[in-house]
């Protein structure tokens, strides 16, 4: 799968994504949770993304150490249901807290 996770184009300004860019992340998510990248840089790429489209930092703990096995549409429902996060200042680089090392 590619990169380029095209969507409206709205994702940066705040709103909630449209249906167009729901369904993709669910899409993405999907992708996540089958296995389905080549390599961690992938799976980054897919992270943030999410993280970007959907405003929720905290998508990564959804996917990987949920309280009960997740869908991907409840991953998505549940990310949007935080509201936005928190913008990181300028400068500061993307959370990679929850990966393995």
């Amino acid at each position: 799968m590619d990169s380029d996770h095209s969507g409206s184009g709205d994702e940066g300004n705040g709103a909630t994504p449209d249906e167009a860019v729901r369904q993709r992340a669910v899409a993405v998510v999907q992708r996540i949770l089958d296995g389905a990248y080549d390599g961690e840089a992938e799976l980054y790429a897919h992270l943030d993304w999410l993280e970007q489209v959907l405003r929720c930092r905290y998508v990564s703990d959804l996917i990987f150490w949920p309280d009960v096995p997740p869908s991907a549409q409840e991953v998505v429902r549940q990310a949007l249901s935080f509201g936005p996060a928190i913008p990181r200042p300028r400068g500061c680089p993307p959370d990679r807290t929850n990966i393995r090392r």
